[in-house]
């Protein structure tokens, strides 16, 4: 089974992976920050995805990734980055530091739960 560890400062955004992650049948994990995430991530056995919003408060979705990258049992995790519409033009400067994929928000369930099986699926 896999472990989802969803770091989002919206509780609205985390209720909906949530569902999304449960429906499929994976562990779900979630902090609201990323100082925060990153704390969770230390007491768990292993993560095989991170859905990681990109503007949150306290540390932000690049600083946690930074951290999460830099860290040797993060390195190779699967990291999906939630991006407001509005920056979409954040997508590629994204994608280079260092995230395995993308969605923007808002997003549909369907298309979220599609995103996720993929990125579980291909990495078994």
């Amino acid at each position: 089974m896999a472990n989802v560890l969803c770091l989002d400062n919206s509780e609205t955004i985390r209720k909906v992976v949530k569902d999304c992650v449960l429906d499929l049948g994976y562990d779900f994990y979630e902090a609201e920050n990323g100082k925060k995430g990153l704390e969770m991530a230390e007491s768990m056995d292993s993560i095989d995805l991170i859905i990681l919003d990109w503007n949150m408060p306290v540390l932000s979705g690049q600083a946690t990734l930074e951290a999460f990258r830099s860290n040797e049992l993060y390195k190779d995790t699967l990291i999906l980055a939630l991006i407001k519409i509005e920056q979409k033009h954040r997508v590629v400067e994204v994608i280079g530091l260092g995230v395995d994929n993308y969605m923007l928000k808002p997003f549909s369930v369907n298309s979220l739960q599609d995103k996720i099986k993929e990125m579980i699926m291909n990495a078994a």
